[in-house]
């Protein structure tokens, strides 16, 4: 069995609306290039995610959830890039440490999770969630012509 890191946003933060991917990546000792998969929505990429990488009998596949950011310009990368380093910056003030590495002790976090599907979506249920992805994406470069 591999394993599955999701992105967990708040329940009400905006990035819950933008297209999601999954990267699958060796784990294990397995030796091959990892590659990138998308746009979904967020539960199609989950289960996708998690049929593959928790069904994986050799146990050398990493799947991980995460969403991808509609960046319109130079600009808005490094608008987002400084964000997440004022954020890390803050955030590693807060943590605990230990020689500089943050550590955290709570091992409530370690608990594992069963998936959160039964069965991974169609190949049709995909290609619907795709297209609307596909439409919301070509909607918002309409809206900044």
């Amino acid at each position: 069995m591999g394993g599955v890191i999701i992105y967990e946003p708040e329940e009400d933060s905006d990035v819950n609306e933008f297209p999601w991917t999954v990267t699958f990546e060796p784990s294990g000792g397995d030796d091959w290039d990892s590659f990138i998969c998308g746009p979904y929505e967020r539960d199609h990429a989950v289960a996708l995610a998690e049929a593959v990488a928790l069904d994986d009998e050799e146990g050398g596949v990493l799947a991980i959830v995460k969403p991808m950011l509609p960046a319109l310009s130079a600009q808005d990368v490094s608008a987002t890039i400084e964000e997440l380093r004022e954020a890390a910056a803050e955030e590693e003030d807060e943590e605990e440490t230990v020689n500089g590495t943050p550590v955290d002790f709570d091992d409530d976090d370690l608990e594992e999770e069963e998936a959160e599907f039964d069965e991974p979506p169609s190949p049709e249920e995909i290609r619907e969630g795709m297209a609307r992805q596909y439409r919301r994406l070509l909607d918002l470069d309409a809206d900044s012509e």
